[in-house]
């Protein structure tokens, strides 16, 4: 209700105006409070679009807060085993190397992802794109007409026929916009022992740009931090119908990192050989970086175990935002220092191994791919000469991509230094 009404009661002995002035007045009166509910209309709208906004965003920054405090206490845990490890974008530092011959050049230097809180090679800009949506910078993302979806609800779980459902578009599941989402809420009578369960398949439109080749998938499973992700697959079949007769495969395929409990979320799920046990619970988002593929068509299985009662039904949500299938070119080699501190009342001696967490190659290659120098902090410079006693060193890491075009994704570097006591 407004505060104030212009519109003023009338005797009802006047069954309307008597005058043609008394009838502008009228008319005027209820301009005067359809403008103010117009503008409170518009105030009001305004008021929730920016708390939506918040809301997602906050998830959005929770959901990196997540994956930043659980690498922090790997961190901290890591230090009872004498390792240092990478956590926070504040280690990778080459200005200690600006004016020194172990200078890094902006084209050269490795990029460190702030969300996904990793490592990769340069990234050149203008020759990657998506093979889902177009970026108009008028009118921003545009999923195009000929996109082609389909969710299928067949599997085991509440989900499917004879469920209530409530949806929104399907897509909006490929839009990065703070006030859409594609979720999908299954309304039971009583909860089901394996919660719900489906199958979405998005079709990748080679009309778009005339090719399907791609080395990247990202998605943000919605609600965040709780929905669980089973597989991603994908086929290379020409002209896919969207089913199980175009002979899905893991994206996964080669089992990489197989029953290694660290490489969960950071290998794709549905490649290992027990079932389920590369599914990321509780998921936040992913992202995945393999070889160049002719992708024609993926398949994600979501599951929701989780649900809220309302009026003594049983509410499963879930669904996606942010689903890209992309082309990222990268240059195949680069270059950067990543910092390392020696704890309060500890200087290092000596580094004794650096590990590089690299999940989506084989382990058969790292060697290939990763290369390390160290340089020890001998008062003022950093050399490559151990004083043998320092506060802080550095770790200069170079990637390589191979002729198998897989961008190496360094997920974590751990090193060990031996300290003085």
């Amino acid at each position: 209700m407004s505060e104030f009404i212009y519109t003023q009661k009338k005797p009802q002995q006047y069954h309307g105006p008597i005058s043609s002035t008394d009838l502008n007045e009228r008319y005027e009166q209820n301009y005067a409070d359809l403008l103010y509910l117009y503008n409170k209309y518009g105030v009001l709208d305004k008021k929730v679009g920016e708390i939506i906004e918040r809301i997602i965003k906050d998830n959005t920054f929770i959901s990196s807060a997540i994956v930043d405090l659980f690498d922090r206490v790997r961190s901290i845990e890591s230090q009872n085993t004498n390792q240092l490890s990478l956590f926070t974008k504040s280690q990778v530092d080459v200005s200690e190397f600006i004016s020194t011959q172990y200078a890094v050049s902006s084209s050269e230097a490795l990029q460190f992802d702030e969300f996904f809180n990793h490592i990769k090679l340069p990234v050149v800009s203008g020759s990657s794109h998506s093979k889902i949506k177009f970026i108009n910078p008028v009118k921003g993302q545009i999923i195009p007409d000929f996109l082609e979806t389909r969710v299928d609800t067949s599997l085991p779980g509440g989900d499917g026929v004879g469920a209530l459902v409530d949806t929104s578009p399907v897509q909006n599941a490929f839009l990065n916009l703070p006030d859409k989402v594609w979720r999908r809420n299954v309304i039971l009578n009583s909860p089901n022992p394996l919660g719900v369960n489906m199958h979405l398949y998005i079709k990748v439109p080679a009309a778009s740009l005339g090719s399907t080749i791609s080395n990247y998938i990202t998605l943000s499973p919605y609600p965040a931090n709780g929905v669980d992700v089973v597989k991603i697959e994908y086929t290379t079949r020409l002209n896919p119908t969207l089913t199980d007769a175009d002979s899905y495969v893991p994206l996964n395929k080669n089992s990489l990192y197989e029953d290694n409990y660290d490489a969960v979320g950071k290998v794709a799920p549905g490649g290992w050989s027990t079932l389920g046990s590369d599914a990321v619970v509780n998921s936040g988002p992913l992202s995945f970086y393999y070889e160049d593929t002719q992708i024609t068509a993926v398949r994600i299985h979501l599951r929701q175990r989780n649900y809220v009662v309302e009026n003594n039904k049983y509410i499963y949500t879930y669904g996606l935002a942010d689903l890209d299938v992309r082309y990222e070119k990268f240059l195949p080699v680069g270059r950067t220092f990543v910092k390392f501190d020696a704890p309060d009342g500890k200087t290092i001696n000596q580094i004794l191994n650096v590990s590089p967490k690299i999940y989506n190659v084989s382990p058969t290659v790292l060697s290939e791919i990763f290369d390390h120098r160290v340089f020890y902090q001998n008062g003022g410079t950093f050399t490559l000469a151990n004083p043998g006693a320092s506060n802080t060193v550095y770790i200069e890491v170079t990637l390589r991509m191979l002729d198998d075009k897989v961008p190496p994704i360094l997920s974590d570097l751990i090193i060990e230094p031996d300290y003085n006591t």
